[in-house]
């Protein structure tokens, strides 16, 4: 395999795996992290988990973007692989405006719906035309599940069977396929921009799970989620599903994948009901909260939940399951909800359009 530059920006669990893997298939690797970092010290990441196990070198890492770029003639490498949360996407644009061109292929790891278009939308009020931009690809979930155990390790527990992607057009969709299907073959095109981001599930699995259990996490107790995970817990996840899949039937979108397909598709679950899918994925065994800042609130409410009934009010739904959801997290969240439909710059015939991009 011809050796490969990619740069990884955000040094989280998604991060430092995408790196170890990139790495352990012999590419050059630089990694970007807006704090400082270990890795920065001894360019290595340890892999101890059942997939990609052992220690891997990255070329550099550094919270300087211009000290990465001068390492590469003066310019980043041309596929780059975002790997953050959602209030990370604006500053993560802005730090690498003065360095994209067209002929960029930027994969966003990020469970945020719209991630890559709020990228987009920043480099063009940072002045960069419509035309010159990258091409910058959404996907439904990470090629893996990961978590980290330290600044420098990371356990890989699974590989996904599937995760989908999709840029601004076929067009570019087609060229991230083939700029990155040579080192993550489980990545597939999806129809549409529309389609990945009412394909991403993070909110729809973490909110119910929080929603059950937030004396504990407002206590700042260290507990697993999955522990003792009943059915009247899984029925939550169900309902909110049920209104995820409403909001796409009524925007023309059809073939969204439902909850329990998702676990067979991504993970190769079995079973009949969606209790059964969820208690087959090992890896939730390790998932734990311990702080308040936790993304399955700080990231999947206003980044996930938010956005999707700003997609139901939109087209028209009545999401009662959803709006519940956002309510009462929002109470204990207490952040402004900043991704409306102005700010997307969405409205009824933009959504036509990313439904048959």
């Amino acid at each position: 395999m011809q050796q490969t530059k990619y740069l990884v920006v955000g040094k989280g669990h998604i991060g430092l795996a995408t790196a170890a893997c990139l790495s352990n298939q012999g590419h050059t690797v630089y990694l970007f992290s807006r704090r400082s970092s270990i890795v920065a010290q001894t360019r290595t990441i340890h892999s101890i988990g059942s997939v990609s196990p052992g220690s891997y070198l990255v070329a550099a890492c550094s919270n300087n973007i211009y000290e990465l770029a001068a390492l590469n003639g003066g310019k980043l490498p041309l596929n780059v692989l975002i790997c953050c949360r959602g209030q990370d996407i604006e500053p993560y644009a802005k730090i690498l405006a003065e360095y994209v061109n067209p002929q960029m292929n930027v994969l966003v790891f990020c469970a945020s719906r719209f991630a890559g278009r709020v990228f987009c939308k920043v480099l063009q009020r940072l002045g960069i035309a419509k035309e010159q931009l990258p091409a910058v690809a959404d996907v439904n979930n990470p090629p893996f599940i990961s978590r980290g155990n330290t600044e420098d390790q990371i356990r890989i527990s699974t590989l996904t069977n599937k995760f989908f992607v999709a840029a601004q057009n076929r067009s570019m969709t087609n060229r991230i396929v083939t700029a990155y299907q040579a080192v993550f073959s489980n990545l597939w095109a999806a129809a549409s921009v529309l389609e990945i981001n009412l394909n991403k599930v993070n909110d729809i699995i973490h909110f119910p799970l929080l929603l059950v259990s937030l004396a504990r996490w407002e206590s700042g107790e260290d507990y697993n989620l999955y522990d003792h995970l009943g059915s009247r817990t899984v029925g939550l996840i169900d309902h909110l599903d049920r209104d995820r899949i409403a909001v796409g039937e009524a925007l023309g979108v059809l073939n969204l994948i439902d909850i329990k397909s998702h676990y067979q598709i991504a993970y190769g679950t079995t079973g009949s009901s969606l209790y059964e899918h969820i208690q087959q994925v090992g890896a939730y065994s390790s998932t734990t909260l311990c702080n308040p800042h936790h993304r399955y609130l700080v990231e999947d409410l206003p980044y996930g939940c938010f956005p999707l009934q700003v997609l139901a009010r939109l087209a028209g739904v009545e999401t009662p399951f959803l709006d519940s959801c956002i309510t009462i997290g929002n109470k204990f969240l207490d952040i402004p909800l900043e991704w409306n439909a102005d700010f997307l710059e969405l409205d009824r015939q933009k959504l036509v359009e990313l439904a048959t991009s």
